[in-house]
């Protein structure tokens, strides 16, 4: 006998008030403890339609709401959205928004002394969530100060407090190495066989395939196609092209890099020890490599292990304690640093602040005679040209990574430091950025790239560095 319907949305369309509409007469029935893949190219809905069914729309985000939305056979109009909380589990594309408290364990405690949980089992599920995340020896730390992938595990361990029947996840993976990914595709199989329901928006599918029912594909708000895992695999990759994903094996290729030929030393550490707070205890320490021109080296390891107070540390964001950074042979000063590297930030609201996507290019670029024709030509090339007018906070995640990096390609620095530049981005993205970090390099420009993302390491990359606990460990790809 089939399960009851537990999501069920027909002929939705959504309009937010300050943009275009979102979603066209979207129709979805999903059944309990169905796995459900929501994919497709960056802006085509998918986070959008996540917040039809935790509540967020219309309790939340305003707009013209056209056709019915049901949880559980209740509307969801007229559930309170308390009640909405009791029975699904939220895991936002950007963790930071839905975090009230500012250590670990009370975040993650924090919704069942909400919904007024015994002490004792809060205590109990705080401790057997931590541990399955990899959390216990965080959870006394301060929210703020976690990396991006830890922020994201913490996330997860709150949505899952009160043991929700529907979680519905935001493109979980987003910021987690390889490890704490398969980590997370255990928890998720895990619940899936407890009989959970699990809505996950996402552009990494490798790791949801093995025990996902079903693959819905987004397009322009609408839903494009729908594949079993086994379809989805038997696709050819022209076709995954077509439609903007990425792939859904890891398939190592390096089909798009280019032969570069790295010359000249640009930059240098010597025996660099980097902490990202004076009272804080060193994070790397007796870090020493060398940084060439016209090359792209990756910096990958687990979440935590300082890769992103490496960057800030090199562009002159956090000072070293000891040792020398060196750029072309001589001893490299923090504002010296500042001025000839940019950084690109995983967080990307951090780095806008225009009231348009285009002005977000001209800031401090207004006298340059051919600034308006390099603007036009970069959002081109990372199709955001047709936004350029919309201001930046309307934008989708993806969006707005890809804009940043736009920004960051405008100041055409001789250093240019990417954090997590595809976190957020579909196939299609994802290969515009390749793209253009190759021309960067051939240019003569050092790229260096912080990832968890193996298909940009592939097809981008020529070095490795490892971040791990005491320092980094160096390899060529």
């Amino acid at each position: 006998m089939k399960s009851s319907i537990i999501v069920d949305i027909r002929n939705v369309s959504f309009q937010y008030h300050d943009s275009g509409e979102q979603l066209k007469q979207v129709s979805l029935a999903i059944r309990e403890g169905e796995c459900v893949v929501v994919t497709g190219p960056s802006g085509s809905g998918k986070t959008t339609l996540t917040r039809l069914v935790n509540g967020l729309i219309p309790h939340f985000y305003e707009g013209q709401l056209n056709g019915t939305i049901s949880l559980g056979g209740n509307s969801v109009a007229d559930m309170e959205p308390w009640s909405i909380g009791r029975l699904v589990g939220s895991v936002f594309q950007d963790s930071r928004s839905q975090f009230f408290t500012s250590i670990v364990e009370e975040e993650i405690a924090f919704c069942g002394e909400n919904y007024g949980m015994d002490g004792q089992v809060i205590r109990e599920r705080v401790d057997q969530l931590a541990e399955e995340g990899g959390l216990s020896h965080l959870l006394h730390s301060e929210v703020h100060r976690l990396s991006s992938g830890e922020k994201q595990k913490v996330a997860v361990a709150s949505a899952r407090l009160t043991d929700p029947a529907l979680l519905v996840m935001d493109e979980p993976s987003a910021n987690l190495d390889m490890t704490a990914t398969r980590q997370l595709a255990e928890q998720l199989a895990d619940l899936k066989a407890q009989g959970k329901t699990l809505i996950i928006a996402e552009h990494r599918l490798y790791y949801l395939l093995p025990f996902a029912d079903r693959v819905i594909c987004m397009h322009g708000g609408e839903i494009a196609a729908e594949w079993t895992p086994s379809e989805l695999l038997a696709l050819p990759q022209e076709r995954l092209a077509d439609y903007g994903l990425r792939s859904p094996v890891i398939r190592p290729s390096l089909a798009d890099r280019k032969g570069g030929s790295p010359v000249g030393e640009r930059m240098a550490l010597r025996q660099v020890a980097i902490s990202p707070g004076r009272f804080h205890g060193t994070v790397l320490s007796e870090v020493s490599f060398s940084l060439r021109a016209g090359e792209v080296i990756a910096v990958v390891g687990p979440n935590g292990t300082g890769k992103t107070t490496l960057a800030k540390s090199l562009c002159g964001l956090v000072q070293e304690r000891s040792g020398t950074i060196v750029m072309d042979g001589k001893p490299a000063k923090a504002k010296e640093r500042m001025r000839r590297l940019w950084f690109v930030m995983q967080e990307s609201d951090y780095q806008l602040f225009a009231d348009s996507v285009l002005k977000e290019l001209m800031l401090s670029h207004e006298k340059e005679a051919d600034a308006v024709e390099r603007a036009e030509r970069l959002l081109k090339e990372l199709d955001l040209w047709e936004v350029r007018d919309r201001h930046p906070a309307s934008l989708s995640g993806g969006q707005k990574q890809r804009l940043v990096f736009a920004v960051g390609l405008m100041n055409r620095p001789d250093m240019l430091i990417l954090d997590e530049p595809t976190s957020g981005l579909d196939g299609r993205n994802m290969r515009r950025v390749v793209r253009l970090i190759r021309q960067m390099a051939d240019n003569g420009a050092t790229v260096l790239v912080i990832t968890h993302d193996h298909e940009l390491v592939f097809g981008a990359c020529d070095r490795l560095l490892f971040s791990v606990t005491i320092g980094c460990k160096e390899t060529c790809l």
